[in-house]
C-alpha cells in the first residue's frame, strides 16, 4: 500500500513539473487596484491553491457537526 501511495505522489509530483515547465510566459493579472506580471504557471498554481483553500473553509463551515441543544433532546 506504501508502494502504490508513493507511485502516485511520483507521479503527481511529475505532472506538476510537466505543467509548470511547458507554461513560463509571463501573464499581466490586473485586478482592481492590483496589477502583477508573472509566470502563467505561479500565477495557475496560486489560484489552484486559493481555490482549494476557500472550498476547505467552505466545507468546514457548511458540514461541521452541531452541538445538541436542550430544545432538540426534549423532541426525541
Amino acid at each position: 500500500m506504501a508502494t502504490i501511495k508513493f507511485i502516485g505522489v511520483l507521479i503527481l509530483i511529475a505532472l506538476v513539473a510537466a505543467f509548470t515547465f511547458q507554461n513560463t510566459d509571463t501573464a499581466k493579472l490586473n485586478f482592481l487596484f492590483l496589477h502583477k506580471e508573472m509566470s502563467l504557471s505561479l500565477m495557475l498554481l496560486a489560484f489552484l491553491f486559493a481555490g482549494m483553500v476557500i472550498g476547505w473553509i467552505f466545507s468546514l463551515l457548511l458540514f461541521r457537526k452541531k452541538e445538541p441543544r436542550d430544545d432538540d433532546l426534549k423532541t426525541l
